[in-house]
């Protein structure tokens, strides 16, 4: 029997190489441009066990915390639970070129093998996808604005801040429109549907039924929005700055914290850089954030050494873990398959 690859197949893999490309070329070619690898290598092979300790509680809180986002959108769900469902995710989406959309069924669909009704399960990986999408692009604003309350010039990162604020104050109004209503859902997504069926065109895909679509959020979402956004809000800001942290220590780590670089500009590289990762291109941003945050440490005055040994501690340290979670979330929810389907926590 043959194989034919369809025209998502060969996207898919067209995206996959250009990902590997850029990889190649900001670890080959940009970084050496910057600084000595070997220097540091060296540095991060002479860290002392102090905060080599400090690293690994840092790592552990990230893990530890990432799964409440689950919890906070849906109380009756244990931590178990919540955790092979997001870490699960977390593995798919940044180990996918343009994940997102497999690790969002996956999480439906793991949400659904352990007893969560249809209706819920889908209001909660919509809501998770809404929070992140709106802490990514209002964080980099947020940091701008401290920026300037501290006195730095801020001018080069202007318009990525403005463009991100512009977007969050749209779409915060678009979902209050949505959720005032299902009838006014409906009528937006009718007002919608000419331009999004012209995007889905210029990328070759079936345009969906935007009116069914916002409907359907309505009636899924309306609730727990109204009733958890508070919870929803404190776990996924947690869950998006606790690798913050783990960056925060590699750079002590390296002596390049809080002196020259201080927790302001920390936030300020890592929120600017994170954006990226609304770009598929590569793999978890790997390759393109890396490239902008050690970009941006060395703008605030982190020697370009310090900050390439600080990136790839924090891949190590942060990323590396996380998959390393992932694959064991998977590993439990494939044995939880085997078994009996399970309706209630265990």
């Amino acid at each position: 029997m043959s194989f034919k690859p369809t025209g998502k197949t060969v996207r898919t893999g067209l995206t996959a190489v250009v990902g590997l490309v850029v990889m190649i070329a900001v670890f080959a070619f940009v970084f050496p441009q910057m600084g000595d690898y070997r220097a540091a290598l060296t540095q991060i092979i002479e860290m002392e066990p102090i905060w080599i300790a400090g690293l690994a509680v840092a790592s552990a809180i990230n893990i530890g915390i990432y799964p409440f986002t689950t919890s906070a959108a849906l109380p009756e769900v244990g931590y178990r639970t919540s955790f092979i469902n997001r870490q699960a995710g977390f593995l798919i989406s940044n180990v996918l070129p343009g994940g997102g959309a497999v690790a969002a069924a996956t999480q439906y669909a793991i949400l659904a093998r352990y007893g969560v009704d249809a209706a819920r399960a889908a209001a909660a990986v919509t809501a998770d996808a809404i929070w992140t999408y709106l802490l990514i692009l209002g964080a980099p604003a947020l940091a701008v604005s401290l920026l300037v309350a501290d006195g730095r010039s801020a001018a080069a990162y202007i318009t990525v801040a403005g463009i991100g604020l512009a977007a969050v104050v749209v779409s915060i109004i678009a979902i209050v429109v949505v959720l005032r209503s299902e009838s006014t859902a409906r009528r937006l997504g009718a007002f919608l549907q000419a331009p999004v069926s012209r995007i889905y065109r210029v990328i070759r895909r079936p345009s969906p039924d935007v009116s069914e679509v916002l409907g359907a959020f309505n009636q899924h979402a309306s609730a727990m929005v109204k009733t958890r956004w508070k919870q929803l809000t404190i776990t996924n800001v947690a869950a998006q700055m606790a690798p913050i942290l783990v960056l925060g220590v590699g750079l002590a780590a390296l002596g390049a914290f809080p002196d020259p670089v201080t927790p302001i500009e920390v936030f300020a590289a890592f929120s600017i850089a994170l954006i990226l990762t609304s770009i598929p291109l590569t793999p978890g941003g790997l390759g393109t954030v890396d490239a902008a945050l050690v970009a941006l440490l060395v703008a605030f005055g982190c020697p370009a050494a310090d900050a390439i040994a600080a990136d790839l501690i924090w891949r190590l340290a942060w990323f590396v873990p996380q998959l390393v979670a992932g694959l064991i979330a998977l590993a439990i929810y494939g044995w939880d398959r085997r078994r009996q389907p399970l309706t209630s926590e265990d």
